[in-house]
Parts: C-alpha cells; structure tokens; sequence
C-alpha cells in the first residue's frame, strides 16, 4: 500500500514538474491568444454575453418571483385581518 501511494507522488511531482517544464503547453488556446478581430474571438465573445444574458434573466426571474410572494403576502395579511379579531373576540 506505502508503495502505491509513494509512486502515485512522485508522479504527480513528475507531471508538475513537466508542466512548469514546459510553460508554452500551458498557454491559452488559440481561441483566448489569438486575434481580437478573428471570427472565432467574435463568437466566444457573443456566447459569453448571451450566456451572461441567460443568467441575468434568471435573476430577474427570481427576483420577479420573490416581488410577487411579498405583494400576495401583504394581500393576505390584510384580508385576514378582520376574521383573525372575530377569532380573538376583539369588537369591529
């Protein structure tokens, strides 16, 4: 078992060591180094911003959603009002 986990060790110090080795194979991608007019820049550009737009309609969603519970909430608390002081024995 000691074997095993030794040489799972040194592999892994053997791999890190190769990739501080060779800092070229650890650049960005064509696509994140290349030309900023290129047309494959321009549509990773666009799919991160219709990405971004998927979440921030999420949130306006969730938000809506929580705005809508808070206005049904107070609705509630106000038609409830009149029966909870009969229930009390409160006079009108």
């Amino acid at each position: 078992m000691k074997t095993l986990t030794r040489a799972r060790i040194v592999l892994g110090l053997a791999a890190s060591a190769a990739w501080l080795a060779l800092p070229r194979a650890a650049a960005a991608c064509a696509t994140c180094y290349g030309a900023a007019d290129s047309p494959q820049t321009k549509g990773m550009n666009n799919a991160i911003l219709v990405l971004v737009g998927f979440v921030g309609l999420l949130w306006v969603g969730v938000g809506r959603m929580i705005w809508d519970f808070r206005k049904r909430s107070k609705k509630l608390e106000q038609s409830a009002r009149p029966r909870l002081r009969l229930i009390h024995g409160e006079k009108r």
